[in-house]
């Protein structure tokens, strides 16, 4: 082999491993910051459950729910009746049974 080629052959060889390490490094860096963003999400998930329980989002939407059935049971009072009276007998309930279901929800003495 000439020396020429020698010497082209040894320069290809360190560009091929240069190339090996920046590739290494960058996927080092990237497993780095992926590793970063679940340890952060973790992180937020936890006080987020700290915060608000484990039945977070299922409370919520079971409140959605209870609105939408209160509001369904005022329309159908309304409409079965004629009487604005049942209307506000079906508020009245909702608005004392409110507290109680409150304490029910938002209990946190199970834990």
């Amino acid at each position: 082999m000439s020396k020429a080629r020698q010497v082209a052959r040894a320069e290809r060889q360190r560009e091929v491993a240069e190339r090996a390490a920046a590739r290494s490094a960058d996927q080092a860096k990237a497993a780095a910051a992926r590793a970063r963003r679940e340890r952060r999400a973790l992180a937020w998930r936890r006080v987020r459950l700290w915060q608000h329980g484990p039945g977070f989002r299922r409370r919520r939407e079971t409140w959605g729910a209870l609105a939408t059935l209160v509001l369904l049971s005022m329309m159908v009072a309304y409409l079965v009746t004629r009487s604005w009276g049942a209307v506000l007998g079906t508020g009245l309930v909702f608005v004392v049974g409110s507290p109680v279901l409150v304490l029910l929800f938002f209990d946190r003495s199970h834990k």
